[in-house]
């Protein structure tokens, strides 16, 4: 069985930055084959099993683009998510926006945690942030891993 670390673009072994999983949460990332649900259900635990990798929820709010109430991901999700060690849910997801000036509030939302667990976490100096991300998008798991400077 994948422990879903292969299924991450590669990550380095030991982490010289903050990493950051962003798990877009809409009415499609947990309503997928028992395929894809069972790798995603993996890479979401290697993730939250390994401290030097901060998982974001994002929960996207236009219905349009398959935004749904945050209650249906209760019954979507596997359970072992839910309940558990795992226990996905326990921080806040940031709502994503569709209207310019509220999405801009959002992706400002997210910056800012990622800030504050870079910032909390000491591994970087006020002058130069620089974090790892790997971006997890449901309807067939898109991977995309970015690398910046805040």
């Amino acid at each position: 069985s994948d422990d879903g670390e292969n299924s991450l673009i590669s990550q380095p072994k030991t982490f010289d930055r903050p990493t950051f999983l962003l798990l877009y949460l809409n009415e499609d990332t947990f309503g997928s084959s028992d395929v894809q649900q069972k790798e995603l259900v993996s890479i979401i635990e290697f993730c939250i099993d390994n401290p030097n990798i901060n998982v974001i929820l994002v929960h996207e709010q236009d219905i349009s683009k398959g935004g749904c109430r945050f209650h249906e991901f209760f019954k979507d999700a596997p359970q072992e998510l839910i309940k558990g060690p795992h226990n996905l849910f326990q921080d806040i997801a940031i709502p994503l926006y569709s209207m310019a000036q509220y999405r801009s509030v959002s992706l400002n939302l997210i910056l800012k945690k990622m800030n504050d667990i870079m910032v909390k976490e000491e591994k970087v100096t006020q002058n130069e942030r620089a974090a790892s991300c790997c971006f997890c998008k449901r309807k067939g798991i898109n991977k995309i891993r970015a690398q910046w400077r805040l």
